[in-house]
């Protein structure tokens, strides 16, 4: 079972939301998928809630036992672990048994600032001998902005700890309204340009695995 955990430091940047689509994108490509609500927000338990499909088993934890608990889970070919936004030992333990972290960063000055914090906790757990994979994923672009292309000039300049992935996901409100539906956008608007991001993304992330 191959464990892409998605996380940052900053709240507000589309952690839930992309996990939830990222599952339903793995589970539409036959693949059995585990999502790990971490957060005690409970997002994705809310998802699961709401989600009339049984493809996709949910489940929470929160505590710092992520790195023990998780190969206990059997029959699964993915699991996608949604970490609150906060640097605790939950964020750690579940950085430890990580294959892929993806850490999605909105195009603010703000959200940059956040980058080097958690860019800090990846180089401690590398402290600790676990090489990490790690890539930044730029969510809720507006194009042709300045803010846009400064922040992806900015992210480029982190490269030697964390990559960024080609793939972008722009402000769409598809995102959120497939949400609320328990859906992922592949099945809320099957032709549309969430739809055709996630498929981008899915096949970017896996080309990493």
């Amino acid at each position: 079972m191959k464990v892409i955990v998605i996380c940052s430091r900053k709240g507000g940047c589309g952690k839930s939301t992309i996990s939830c689509n990222l599952a339903v994108t793995a589970s539409k490509n036959n693949k059995r998928v585990l999502l790990v609500d971490a957060d005690k927000q409970n997002s994705t338990l809310s998802f699961r809630a709401v989600r009339k499909e049984d493809d996709i088993k949910v489940i929470s934890l929160t505590v710092p036992t992520i790195h023990k608990d998780i190969a206990g889970f059997k029959g699964f070919d993915l699991a996608i672990v949604d970490v609150a936004g906060r640097d605790d030992k939950v964020f750690r333990s579940a950085l430890m048994v990580s294959d892929l972290v993806i850490i999605p960063c909105l195009p603010s000055q703000f959200d940059i600032w956040g980058a080097n914090d958690t860019i800090d906790i990846l180089k401690e757990a590398k402290s600790y001998g676990k090489e990490l994979k790690a890539y930044f994923l730029i969510n809720m672009l507006i194009p042709n902005t300045v803010v846009s292309r400064e922040s992806i000039t900015a992210l480029s300049e982190y490269k030697e700890d964390v990559g960024l992935l080609n793939t972008i996901l722009h402000s769409r409100v598809d995102y959120k309204n497939c949400i609320s539906e328990g859906q992922g956008v592949l099945e809320y608007k099957p032709t549309g340009k969430a739809s055709l991001e996630m498929k981008a993304l899915y096949k970017e992330i896996f080309s990493l695995l």
